[in-house]
């Protein structure tokens, strides 16, 4: 008789597959689509929030006026959120920016405060600890030739990337642009914006009130508001700026539950906007945030049990029980699984694990092509162990779903 287990987990461990291969799918047809080049080149206001900024400030401003936009076409405001360092005193040195000063409000109305003083109808949003590229102003505005669109995003790229925790990130990052803007190209609007770096019609913030404070993600949150309002989100995957991610757990788990549980206030804020005639990247969002969120309860549980279900045939020696573990956090896994299949066959328990390490693998790789980052050791690294890294977000969602209800308002102050 089959263990049912088991077989309970080839059924959730094929829906993920199942989730793999529609991302592996909309990745290969956005390959083939035609990529639009607009000539549309506004005046454009940035707004950079700053709130005890002054080891980053002064890279993130050289770099916007480092940028190839016409610099008669820019104003630059920064706001500073009651900074107690020396922010403000690195900010004295430029001449040519505005700087906003207001009591330590939080992200949100910082952001609030500098578009509503900024002077023209494109606003573009930076975080103080991400850097643009020379293009990427240049790029990010092109969409909003289009009337209907209320907001475009870019891709971050990760300047820090010399910790372990920050190599996974790196690749984390690089699968991420690369599906929010295969989703963009293929459904021509995608459901996410970064708050890091974001532009956004000041006509289209206007008319639905900002932004909010109402959920711990205000970026997707005004992602689902403008689209409610009639707006669309466009991903333009050749504008993108470098930030700056966590090396420590402590902050990698604050920051995922900042964004796992806003996300969920935001979708669940907007839960209107899911229904049939949803765009398909809206439908995605909901669906998709859903299931990790259930999933992340039973994958730890279940893999614990799929370890020990097979550990048995596994136990002739140290070196085996070593390399049956090795194999199981590692690609190492799906290449020796596809090496045994002559004496062990194709097995449900077996396939799935294979084709999902084989998509993600290939996504991975691409996405390291396309966004001109090196296949070395260090990425080459994270690829091969990258099974562990997703179980410690899994892990993380879990408990922060779990601890929901205590966390204080405090995560809205950023």
């Amino acid at each position: 008789m089959e263990d049912p287990i088991m077989i309970f987990s080839s059924v959730l461990f094929g829906i993920v597959l199942l989730f793999l291969a529609f991302l592996f799918a909309v990745f290969v047809i956005s390959r083939f689509m035609k990529k639009e080049n607009a000539a549309f080149a506004p005046k454009v206001s940035i707004v950079v929030p700053a709130y005890n900024e002054e080891k980053n400030i002064e890279e993130c401003i050289d770099a916007v006026f480092a940028s190839n936009y016409p610099k008669n076409k820019l104003e630059v405001i920064v706001v500073d959120d009651g900074s107690t360092d020396n922010t403000l005193k690195i900010l004295e040195k430029y001449k040519k920016i505005r700087v906003l000063k207001q009591n330590h409000l939080g992200k949100v109305e910082a952001l609030n405060n500098g578009i509503m003083n900024s002077s023209n109808e494109f606003v573009l949003t930076l975080d103080a600890d991400t850097t643009l590229d020379k293009n990427c102003i240049r790029e990010i505005v092109k969409p909003f030739l289009g009337k209907s669109i209320g907001a475009t995003t870019g891709n971050n790229h990760i300047k820090n990337k010399k910790s372990v925790l920050s190599m996974f990130q790196n690749i984390e990052y690089h699968f991420t642009n690369l599906m929010r803007g295969s989703f963009s190209a293929v459904f021509r609007q995608g459901a996410w914006i970064s708050g890091s770096l974001a532009c956004y019609r000041k006509s289209s913030l206007k008319k639905i009130g900002y932004f909010k404070k109402d959920t711990m993600a205000e970026d997707i949150d005004i992602a689902l508001e403008l689209k409610k309002a009639g707006y669309m989100t466009v991903i333009v995957p050749a504008a993108f700026g470098h930030t700056i991610v966590p090396t420590r757990l402590k902050e990698l788990y604050k920051q995922r539950v900042r964004w796992w549980i806003g996300t969920l206030q935001a979708i669940v804020k907007n839960k209107q906007l899911f229904s049939t005639k949803s765009a398909p990247s809206i439908q995605y969002l909901y669906i998709s945030h859903f299931w990790w969120s259930f999933y992340a309860f039973l994958s730890l549980p279940l893999i614990i049990y799929q370890i020990n279900y097979w550990l048995p045939y596994n136990t002739q020696s140290l070196f085996s029980i070593a390399g049956y573990f090795f194999r199981w956090f590692s690609l190492m896994g799906p290449i020796y699984v596809l090496y045994k299949i002559p004496d062990f066959g194709i097995s449900l328990y077996s396939i799935f694990g294979v084709l999902a390490g084989v998509m993600m693998t290939l996504i991975s790789i691409a996405a390291l092509r396309i966004f001109n980052d090196r296949l070395g050791l260090k990425n080459i690294f994270a690829i091969f162990f990258y099974f562990p890294y997703t179980i410690v977000l899994n892990m993380i969602i879990l408990v922060s779903m779990l601890n929901h209800r205590f966390w204080k308002r405090s995560f809205y102050l950023k």
